[in-house]
């Protein structure tokens, strides 16, 4: 072999022009568990806070509706307190004024004894309405108490005019002015009665014991007529001992 072929370093094999270039193999592809995805976890989180706000809203709502309506239940069973203790004296009245104006009327009972009377029966109603005038029950006995207190007045109107009846030597005069205190009063009696029954409902709304028995919650409001009946039959007022 001759010294030249020697030094004369290899070549690399040529490739032939019709060979193809190596194929490219793509990556591996990593598998995501849904549950692991960005964008759903995004979106869940955002779901699980609407959810809480949701739950302690409602919860903050439930919480004062119930408060309120304790406070309220409260309420209203210091107004029904108040309000029977204040009626506790009408029923004297009720008995008197049946009797008490057609006795002076007829001239059975002393000016005097009749005058001192109608002024109690005055002084009992301006009592009762002024212990419903500074009541500040809840909102939902306040109807009631102005039906209440709108039957107290129309009670202090026929008062009146019996006071007037006893302030008069005209004894014509006296008797129209008895019959007419009769019907003021008859229709306070139908006035009050429905604001009773209408004070009863509420108390029995809130699940507290009325005074009323359960029937007089399904009674119609009253509709009086426009003259009370006739007056009963009175007998002379006893002479004191």
């Amino acid at each position: 072999m001759s010294p030249k072929s020697k030094s004369t370093p290899s070549r690399p094999p040529l490739k032939a022009k019709s060979s193809l270039p190596a194929p490219r193999v793509a990556p591996k592809r990593v598998h995501v568990p849904w549950y692991r995805r960005r964008p759903l976890q995004i979106l869940l989180g955002l779901v699980v806070l609407l959810a809480a706000f949701i739950v302690i809203s409602t919860g903050l709502r439930t919480w004062h509706r119930h408060q309120a309506t304790m406070r309220a239940k409260k309420g209203v069973q210091a107004f029904d307190a108040m309000y029977k203790s204040a009626i506790t004296p009408l029923g004297n009245f009720l008995t008197q004024v049946n009797n008490t104006p057609q006795q002076f009327a007829g001239g059975l009972m002393p000016q005097a004894t009749y005058v001192s009377q109608t002024a109690q029966w005055l002084a009992t109603f301006r009592a009762l309405s002024g212990q419903l005038s500074s009541a500040s029950p809840p909102h939902a006995i306040q109807g009631a108490r102005g039906l209440l207190l709108q039957g107290t007045a129309v009670f202090i109107d026929g008062i009146k005019v019996f006071q007037a009846a006893g302030a008069t030597t005209d004894t014509t005069q006296r008797k129209d002015l008895v019959d007419l205190g009769r019907t003021i009063i008859f229709h306070a009696t139908s006035v009050f009665k429905n604001a009773t029954v209408e004070e009863a409902k509420v108390v029995a709304a809130f699940h507290l014991q009325i005074g009323a028995p359960p029937s007089a919650l399904l009674e119609l409001p009253d509709a009086p007529a426009e003259v009370a009946p006739p007056a009963p039959a009175v007998s002379p007022v006893p002479s004191p001992p």
